[in-house]
């Protein structure tokens, strides 16, 4: 058993670079056969994105790439983006990855939405252009419009993808229209988001959450939590620590930092959880959360409050409300795959 270490004693980690873009290691292995429709909208999203990704191989590799930008241009079919939208755990980053590997193309990559920002604000767009923009399988989880400037930067950035014949699939939880919505009311920002909408094809995807099919996880008690500390036979390298100090730690880094960060991690001990008091600290979590869970990092955590009771209502409900019920969902998830089932038991007083 590998002792517990402090996340203080982490190196100080990398930001994420245009040479990793791949499937994280929760979804390495997956594929188009294994994929297991729980729901008829979610064999027919399967169907699509088999064929789209067929297209794709048939279009890209009749023309391909010419050595002058004026014959390349005129080579390249015009390229279109398929949109997975859906609710949470019906398979929407199952079958984009599945896209990924399925794809017998040889420029493509895979990245979360706010990868894609971050690597955009950091390279510039000429030079996003150039080592990503050509890309003729461009797979985007996690499509989240946040703010004005960030629009504006996918849009530019999907059209240059798009004009080049490139083929872009992504996912997220809420409508290509709906974006941005109760977050931003200028005229300009909504029209900015028509305008993005126009360039995908919505598949939506329903269906239960596949999380809540069996076991649902808890956060455990402190007796459960310190035995596990003590003699869980997790994977290593074991990291411990305290939510608050955690909080802290994070929001002193970028988040597009979190994947070097938990790189280093084989199993996260999380101690002392209670309700996040403000939105920027929630958001952060939650961006954590959503790369710990890619990464397959094991969790376990410890707290006196409910699951459901993390987020404080003074912004639980906000716009971003989807994003907290992702995390709640992937916690779940998280938690009943890590504890003995003492700890993730459902008990009627804590639910």
């Amino acid at each position: 058993m590998t002792p517990l270490r402090p996340l203080s004693e982490l190196a100080a980690p990398a930001a994420v670079s245009a040479e990793r873009l791949v499937p994280p290691p929760r979804f390495e292995r997956v594929s188009f056969e294994g994929y297991r429709p729980q729901h008829p909208s979610q064999t027919e999203a399967l169907a699509t994105v088999r064929g789209f990704v067929e297209e794709a191989e048939r279009s890209l590799k009749r023309s391909p790439a010419r050595p002058f930008p004026w014959l390349r241009r005129r080579a390249r079919p015009h390229g279109r983006g398929l949109y997975l939208d859906g609710g949470f755990g019906v398979g929407k980053t199952h079958l984009l990855a599945a896209a990924y590997f399925h794809a017998d193309l040889e420029d493509k990559h895979y990245l979360s939405f706010q990868e894609l920002v971050y690597l955009i604000g950091v390279q510039g767009m000429d030079r996003a252009r150039r080592t990503l923009g050509g890309a003729r399988l461009l797979c985007i989880d996690e499509f989240e419009l946040d703010d004005p400037g960030n629009t504006l930067i996918v849009k530019t950035f999907l059209g240059s993808v798009a004009d080049a014949g490139g083929y872009v699939l992504t996912t997220s939880n809420t409508e290509p229209e709906a974006q941005g919505k109760g977050r931003f009311n200028a005229e300009d920002f909504r029209r900015e988001i028509q305008s993005l909408a126009e360039r995908f094809e919505t598949v939506a995807m329903d269906g239960p959450d596949f999380r809540h099919r069996t076991r649902i996880g808890t956060l455990a008690t402190r007796p459960a939590f310190e035995r596990a500390c003590r003699e869980d036979d997790a994977a290593g390298p074991r990291v411990f620590a305290e939510l608050d100090a955690l909080l802290e730690f994070v929001g002193s880094i970028h988040p597009s930092r979190y994947d070097g960060l938990l790189r280093q991690v084989g199993t996260l001990y999380l101690a002392e959880m209670h309700r996040i008091g403000t939105q920027n600290d929630a958001l952060r979590f939650v961006h954590f959360i959503d790369k710990l869970y890619d990464l397959g990092v094991g969790l376990r955590a410890s707290g006196d409050i409910a699951l459901g009771e993390l987020f404080d209502t003074s912004y639980r409900d906000s716009a971003y409300a989807k994003k907290h019920l992702r995390c709640l969902s992937r916690l779940s998830e998280l938690l009943s795959e890590a504890m003995p089932q003492e700890a993730v038991d459902v008990v009627a007083s804590r639910a």
